[in-house]
């Protein structure tokens, strides 16, 4: 049986189904049938114009955005790059981390969706979750406890990916 080639969604180049992320581009891979019109990409602004609301694994990062494609908000998956900062953050081999971002009126909306997949994807995670971090008024892991920093995106101890206030 063969099975679906996957495509990159910036530069649309064809990649084996096995394969996660564009060799060029360095974004998450997708179906075709999750590929959208040409001109689907081009109606979100650049980057530094949108809102992070999730920085996590590429695996994370393509499920959530499955989610968000569900509710039709509109949204952009994009690597962390040294010349960004993170760099520093990746332990040997880790992924990179992979932002979510969204336009200024969809991050509520995103935000809950996130919230949702998290809860779906941890089902033991506390209560409350995310509410404390966005507002910045935790300190600790809610999964393992384990202190960090509230400008984080994932936990030193076990790897949660976090939300982090904008």
């Amino acid at each position: 049986m063969v099975k679906a080639p996957k495509f990159c969604p910036e530069c649309r180049d064809e990649y084996l189904h096995s394969a996660t992320v564009c060799a060029d581009c360095d974004v998450p891979l997708v179906f075709e049938s999750e590929l959208g019109g040409e001109d689907a990409a081009d109606q979100l602004p650049p980057i530094s114009e949108l809102v992070c609301i999730r920085a996590s694994s590429v695996g994370w990062a393509t499920a959530l955005s499955e989610k968000l494609a569900e509710a039709g908000i509109s949204h952009r998956i994009q690597a962390a790059g040294e010349d960004d900062g993170e760099g520093d953050r990746q332990r040997p081999g880790q992924n990179l981390p992979y932002g979510v971002f969204v336009l200024e009126e969809d991050v509520e909306a995103a935000t809950e969706i996130d919230l949702e997949h998290t809860n779906s994807e941890i089902p033991d995670i506390p209560e409350g979750y995310g509410t404390s971090f966005s507002e910045g008024s935790d300190d600790t892991c809610p999964a393992c406890g384990d202190p960090v920093d509230p400008m984080m995106d994932e936990c030193p101890g076990c790897g949660l990916a976090l939300l982090t206030a904008e």
